[in-house]
């Protein structure tokens, strides 16, 4: 005869550290604030990236800096929101 299968106890997640302190002062900027920060680093970053990676003329390259730059910043900001508001929970 077989013995039944044991139950195992329901598993708990793993308690979570806090975030470091730096990416609490990041998370409670205001929206407009980190746009602010981040966006003029994300277009210049990607322009560079386009310009001398991928061989672009610097025109053309500014205005994918820019495309690729606002849509990196609505990520970047979106998922700050989200991961503090998931964590606040």
């Amino acid at each position: 005869m077989s013995t039944p299968p044991q139950r195992r106890p329901a598993a708990r997640r793993p308690a979570r550290k806090p975030p470091p302190a730096w990416l609490r002062l990041w998370e409670d900027l205001h929206v407009a604030a980190q746009v602010a920060i981040v966006a003029p680093v994300a277009i210049l970053l990607l322009w560079f990236g386009h310009v001398v990676f991928l061989n672009q003329p610097v025109g053309r390259g500014f205005g994918y800096g820019v495309f690729w730059g606002l849509l990196v910043t609505a990520a970047v900001v979106g998922a700050s929101r989200s991961e503090k508001a998931r964590r606040n929970k």
